[in-house]
Order: structure tokens, then C-alpha cells, then sequence
């Protein structure tokens, strides 16, 4: 339990050709747009020119279609800027853009008279790990989406170590290179403010049509918006919910609580998913300020680091270096994408219907995922 994703791309080695990565496991296939939402309230500190905060976002719908085509995992110029990058951040001796250049996701596309979204599914706002652009998150989003759900990945300004726009420029930050749970409390308030912002937009018809350019100028409801995240973003996505209580539930995978919670304490369901065989201070001492519905899950044979997109990528390239194992942990990635998946649509599914609950929450269902412990559950 962590308090940053130290950057699992760390782990991955080359690969020389295109890989596809499987399809998600859901009963729909997935449609991806990219997009920007500008807040024209708050500067980016980025710019010199008092430009509007602009986050970037990617939004994985549930959608019936007859056939996918792969696109692109990430970016050449954030894939370019990430290989040498983490080389000089970790005294990595192989180059890791090929890798990220390589990487296809399956999704439906979405021009096609073939493909139907489904219509105003519930939605998940997800905050990656400190310093982390969202897109290493894409495997993971998807299969969520395949459950049913409109998941959006953000990237946040000021954080992301590179942000690239849909006209081509990118944005850079440099973060601390040690960060103190200080620098963490700063970066989490605007990462609550970027998820409360985005609900407000889901209302704005116009921004909508200019995101959804098929969907036309129709907002989404915003009755069954819940957050979850990864590390710092986990940790985000309770604090948000503590601000804003149009997000319903929120999903922290393994992140240290730095910012403090209200002193009323949070009502929305919490669910807290940690790596194996360590316990959080931070949340043993948070835990007293969930009022509502609240889960503690321990995943066996995970790392920080599990949960994101690695393990995915390196099943799906055909490479499974032991020496870096240890890093990643052992659990296969199929099995974690599924616990992820699973364990978030259950969680979501329940908050949304107002009665968290069923055999797998309630610990009735020990051998559907043998490696999922529940460590402590209260208030349902």
C-alpha cells in the first residue's frame, strides 16, 4: 500500500511487432472516444497564458457491435516521451516505447451503423496513480465497460508526467522526485475537483455533443455516478466522495490516505482493495469515518503495482520475465482483470440500487475467487 504508482511500465520489456490485447470479458463490446473538457474557472499551471484547466479524457461505453478493430494503445508521442523517460527515473537499461508504440486495444468502431452503445449507462469516473497518465489503465477500463458501465479515465493536469492533446501538443509536469504525504494531500484536492467538474459537464448538453459528436447535444444523467482509482487516484475518488455526494460509491486499489476525510466522515459505500499481506495505518485509521456501506478486500499475490495495465500487457505480448515478478506479483493477469471487473460491477451495481449486498460482497462465495480475502466489512 503505497503512496504512488511508481510507473509498472517499468516491468515490460520490447516487443518487436503489433500485439493485440484480448477482448473484454463482458457480455458487450466497448466503444472509445478521446476528448477534452475545458474548466474555465481554473488556470493550468502549465501554460503562461492563464489557459482553462484541460482535462483529457478517455470514455470506454458498453456497445453491441459485429465486429472491433484495434487502435492504438497510447500515443506516439506520450509512448516516445515515456521510454526514456522512465530509463532516466529508474536506471532502466531497455528502452519501453516500441512496447507502448506496439499495444492495440479491441473496440468497436464506433462510426459504424454496426455498433450501438448502450444508452445512459451508469458512470465511473477513474483517477490513475500519481504521476501516471490515465492511458495505462485502458485494458482495465475496458473490461469494466464490457460490464455495463461508461467508465472515463482523466488525465490530471499539473500531475500526469505528459499530457497529449487531440491536436498533437503535449503538456509535461515534473513532480517531485521524493514526494511527502504533504505533496500528496496538494495533488489530491484538484483531482476532487477535476471528478466534480466532469459531473457538471455530463449536465451540459453542449458539451456532450461536442465530446459525443454522434451522440448529439443530449446530456448524460448524473443520478448513478460513482469514482474509483488506483493509488493516488483511489484515494481521490473517497475524497471526492466525501465533497460531492452526486458520486455515489467510490473504489480505492491500494492507495495511502493522505488527505484528511470530513470530520462528519463519508456515507457514500467505500470499498478498499489492497495488495497481499500488508496493512495500511492510513485506512485502519480511516476506516472509523465510513459511515456507510464499507468493504476491505485483500487480493493474494498482488504488488502495488498490480493494479494496472502491466500484467495485461505482458500476457498479451507472450513475455513473463521471473526476475520481475516480484514487482508485478504472481497472480495471472486474467484473474485479476476478473477480480477487478467483477468485484467493481458487484460493488458499483448494489451502491446504485441502494442495498449493497449478495452472496459474493457478503463473503458467501469463498471459491469463485479463492485468492480475494475480505479483511474487514461493516454497515451492510
Amino acid at each position: 500500500m503505497q503512496p504512488l504508482l511508481p510507473a509498472s511500465i517499468l516491468l515490460l520489456t520490447t516487443t518487436a511487432a503489433a500485439y493485440l490485447v484480448p477482448n473484454p470479458p463482458g457480455k458487450y463490446n466497448v466503444t472509445l472516444h478521446i476528448g477534452t473538457l475545458a474548466d474555465y474557472t481554473r488556470d493550468d499551471s502549465n501554460t503562461t497564458d492563464q489557459a482553462p484547466r484541460t482535462l483529457m479524457l478517455s470514455v470506454f461505453q458498453p456497445a453491441t457491435c459485429t465486429s472491433t478493430a484495434p487502435t492504438e494503445y497510447m500515443p506516439e508521442k506520450t509512448a516516445e516521451y515515456q521510454g526514456p523517460y522512465l530509463q532516466g527515473l529508474f536506471n532502466f537499461s531497455t528502452d519501453l516505447s516500441p512496447f507502448f508504440l506496439q499495444a492495440r486495444l479491441p473496440v468497436c468502431p464506433d462510426l459504424s451503423n454496426n455498433c450501438s452503445p448502450l444508452n445512459d449507462p451508469p458512470i465511473l469516473l477513474f483517477s490513475p496513480g500519481w504521476a501516471i497518465p490515465r492511458l495505462y489503465y485502458s485494458v482495465i477500463a475496458s473490461a469494466i465497460a464490457s460490464e455495463g458501465f461508461m467508465v472515463i479515465t482523466i488525465d490530471h493536469p499539473d500531475d500526469a508526467n505528459i499530457i497529449t492533446y487531440p491536436d498533437g501538443h503535449s503538456i509535461y509536469h515534473q513532480g517531485p522526485s521524493n514526494p511527502t504525504p504533504e505533496d500528496f494531500n496538494d495533488y489530491t484536492w484538484p483531482r476532487a475537483a477535476d471528478a466534480s467538474f466532469i459531473i457538471d459537464q455530463l449536465s451540459n448538453a453542449t458539451a456532450m455533443a461536442s465530446l459525443f459528436p454522434r451522440r448529439g447535444a443530449r446530456p448524460f444523467p448524473t443520478d448513478r455516478v460513482a469514482m474509483l482509482g488506483h493509488s493516488l487516484g483511489g484515494v481521490a475518488s473517497v475524497v471526492a466522495a466525501g465533497r460531492d455526494p452526486r458520486i455515489r460509491a467510490a473504489i480505492d486499489w491500494d492507495g495511502t490516505i493522505f488527505a484528511p476525510l470530513p470530520a462528519s466522515g463519508i456515507s457514500q459505500p467505500v470499498m478498499y482493495v489492497s495488495e497481499a499481506n500488508v496493512t495500511d495505518p492510513t485506512w485502519v485509521a480511516a476506516w472509523t469515518k465510513l459511515n456507510g456501506p464499507k468493504l476491505w478486500l485483500e487480493v493474494a499475490d498482488t504488488k502495488h503495482m498490480s493494479f494496472s495495465d502491466a500484467l495485461m500487457l505482458l500476457d498479451a505480448a507472450g513475455q513473463a520475465p521471473a526476475d520481475l515478478m516480484e514487482q508485478l506479483g504472481s497472480i495471472e493477469a486474467a484473474e485479476l482483470l476478473r477480480i477487478l471487473a467483477v468485484y467493481t460491477t458487484e460493488w458499483m451495481n448494489a451502491a446504485f440500487a441502494g442495498k449493497i449486498g449478495g452472496p459474493l460482497l457478503e463473503g458467501l462465495e469463498p471459491g469463485r475467487f479463492p485468492g480475494v480475502e475480505i479483511k474487514r466489512k461493516d454497515n451492510y
